[in-house]
């Protein structure tokens, strides 16, 4: 019986660490990756409509704001429909590991003593510490990636979490998922793999295949499908 036990606590443990795991990804890299795939859907949208725009236009908006908006609007929503649909724990931690390496990065960061004011007002490069890693002084189109890298994941965690949290919060004060609920999850795993098939045929169209093509959109692919799954799995239960 004893050895039965462990073993039903060992399959729970490591289920629980996957889990754990799967949702770090997709609160970080997944969320990174994707949400600039679905955001330029709508810029084709406005195109279509004869709405010109350029890229320098698009990635001013995905990449180079302090705070990146479309990340945490993106992570906050889809936070909140796996959170309302899944109900794992874990969800609610994944901020802490970027958090981490975010406060290492800004601790461990090698400035000369004699600038050295504060741990938040250190100067680097001509700049203090918080205005790289959450204002103005750090941006891509400077060669700096220590937002990209280091601070867009702490922040899309974050608001992973903070969705899941208010998931969990209305779930105890209401209603469990219904069918409606299944198709707004159902929807918003379509639009992930609609946006990555529209953006992959305009990228065909424009500079033809590469072979890169794979290793970028491996991501998106797999969190729309992933996605599709939780809506299916949400209507084999009511149904």
């Amino acid at each position: 019986m004893q050895d039965t036990n462990d073993g039903s606590n060992s399959i729970w443990s490591t289920k629980s660490a996957l889990t754990l795991v799967s949702h770090q990804l997709i609160a970080t890299y997944g969320i990174s990756f994707t949400a600039p795939i679905v955001f330029a859907l709508g810029f084709k949208v406005l195109f279509v409509l004869g709405q010109n725009y350029s890229r320098r236009d698009f990635y001013s908006v995905v990449s180079e704001r302090p705070y990146f908006p479309v990340q945490i609007v993106f992570a906050l929503v889809l936070g909140w429909l796996l959170g309302r649909s899944l109900r794992h724990r874990s969800m609610l931690w994944v901020w802490i590991f970027p958090c981490v390496i975010l406060c290492y990065k800004m601790l461990a960061t090698p400035i000369p003593v004699t600038e050295r004011t504060s741990v938040l007002a250190t100067s680097f490069l001509g700049q203090s510490l918080l205005s790289h890693f959450f204002g103005w002084g750090c941006r891509p189109k400077n060669h700096c990636l220590d937002q990209l890298l280091i601070t867009l994941p702490f922040y899309t965690s974050l608001a992973y979490s903070t969705g899941a949290f208010l998931a969990r919060m209305q779930a105890r004060h209401g209603k469990p998922a219904s069918r409606n609920f299944s198709w707004v999850v159902l929807s918003a795993g379509s639009l992930i793999i609609l946006a990555v098939l529209i953006d992959l045929i305009v990228s065909l169209q424009q500079t033809g295949w590469n072979r890169t093509y794979w290793l970028i959109l491996a991501t998106p692919v797999g969190l729309g499908v992933y996605v599709l799954y939780v809506a299916s799995t949400i209507r084999r239960q009511l149904f």
